[in-house]
C-alpha cells in the first residue's frame, strides 16, 4: 500500500499532463470514428463501385471486339464465296482434272460426280470418288497440281494401297469441288 501512495502523488503532480494526454486520447478516436472509419467505408464502396464498372467496360469490349471480328469473318466468307467460280464453271473443272489424271497416266475407271447444295450458304457441293493406280511420285504431283487448281477442292478421304505382288500402288481418294449456287442471289 505504501508503494501505491507516491506513485499517486506523482500522477496528481503531473495532472495537467495526464488530462492533455486523455484528451488527445478522445480527439483521436472522436476523429477516427466520425472522420477516418467513414472515409474508409466510402473508399472501400468506391473501389467496389470501380470494380464493377471496369467490369462492365470490360465485357462490353470484350463483346465489341468479338463483334467485330464475326463482322470480318463474315465479310471474308462472303469476299470467298464471291470469288469462288460459279456453278457453270463446273464442266470445265472436271475437264481439267481429267487432263491432270491423263498428265500422270492415272485413269479413273468411273469420274461422276454427285452435287447438294450447302444449306444456309450459297454453294454447291460436287463430290466424287476416283479409284486409280500408278506411282507414288505419280500421286504426289497430281495431288500438288489439284492444290494448284483454281477453285476450291477438298479430299476427304485419302487411302493407298501397296498390293501384296509388284503391281502397281493403288489410291483411292473422295473429292469434293465447290462452286458459287449461281440460282441463289447473293447474301447481302
Amino acid at each position: 500500500m505504501k508503494s501505491r501512495g507516491p506513485l499517486i502523488d506523482i500522477i496528481r503532480s503531473y495532472r495537467l499532463f495526464w488530462v492533455i494526454c486523455g484528451a488527445l486520447f478522445l480527439v483521436n478516436v472522436v476523429f477516427y470514428v466520425f472522420f477516418i472509419a467513414t472515409e474508409s467505408r466510402k473508399s472501400a464502396l468506391l473501389q467496389n463501385q470501380f470494380q464493377v464498372e471496369r467490369k462492365k467496360v470490360s465485357e462490353l469490349r470484350k463483346k465489341q471486339a468479338a463483334m467485330e471480328e464475326f463482322q470480318v469473318l463474315q465479310q471474308t466468307w462472303t469476299a470467298f464465296e464471291e470469288n469462288l467460280p460459279g456453278e457453270i464453271q463446273f464442266p470445265e473443272r472436271v475437264q481439267q482434272l481429267k487432263q491432270i489424271l491423263n498428265r500422270y497416266r492415272l485413269a479413273s475407271e468411273d469420274l461422276s460426280f454427285r452435287s447438294d447444295p450447302l444449306k444456309e450458304e450459297n454453294l454447291v457441293r460436287f463430290t466424287t470418288l476416283i479409284s486409280t493406280s500408278g506411282k507414288y511420285g505419280d500421286f504426289k504431283h497430281f495431288i500438288g497440281d489439284l492444290q494448284a487448281m483454281q477453285g476450291l477442292f477438298c479430299i476427304h478421304r485419302l487411302k493407298f494401297q501397296q498390293p501384296d505382288n509388284d503391281q502397281a500402288l493403288k489410291m483411292e481418294m473422295e473429292l469434293s469441288a465447290y462452286f458459287r449456287d449461281d440460282r441463289k442471289p447473293a447474301n447481302p
